[in-house]
């Protein structure tokens, strides 16, 4: 399986071990209106859903299945999300149509969860905007989308596989 990390992150400003320099850099939906414009905020979270569903779509998929999840309920209210939350389990299957919804709550820390689809794909988030991607088709022109949006990919095994 081929598997990536894409973030906002220049991989230029990283050390020998990896560690991001920038300490200056945003990192949460938390740094919005202190060191991130909500206006900046929302065009790079849009730039992770777009990523999530031009893989899906040179995939052909359709759906992703949630694999692990955990509901943060301060956040779930201050963001006014129960609805749709209420509505989330492990094992659920997640249209592409719902994708966009979703990701936005998992970047806002509303939720955590993997989505998977067997062994053909997964997104994995961790913390401070790192998202993880496998896929069993290596994705070229999904890739060549990515970097030219201005968000960087990386080859990089998930910390979060089991």
């Amino acid at each position: 399986m081929y598997s990536w990390r894409v973030t906002k992150y220049d991989p230029l400003n990283r050390d020998i071990n990896g560690f991001y320099l920038d300490s200056n850099e945003w990192t949460c939906f938390s740094d919005v209106g202190k060191t991130v414009s909500l206006e900046k905020y929302l065009q790079v979270e849009q730039k992770y859903v777009n990523t999530i569903i031009a893989f899906m779509n040179e995939m052909d998929i359709n759906k992703l299945y949630i694999n692990d999840l955990e509901q943060y309920l301060e956040e779930i209210r201050a963001q006014n999300v129960t609805d749709f939350v209420s509505k989330l389990w492990i094992g659920k299957g997640i249209t592409i149509g719902e994708i966009e919804e979703l990701i936005k709550l998992i970047l806002r820390n509303v939720i955590w969860c993997k989505l998977e689809l067997k062994k053909q794909f997964f997104v994995h988030f961790g913390y401070d905007y790192y998202m993880y991607i496998g896929a069993s088709e290596n994705c070229y022109r999904t890739q060549e989308k990515v970097t030219s949006s201005g968000l960087y990919i990386e080859e990089f095994v998930s910390p979060y596989l089991k």
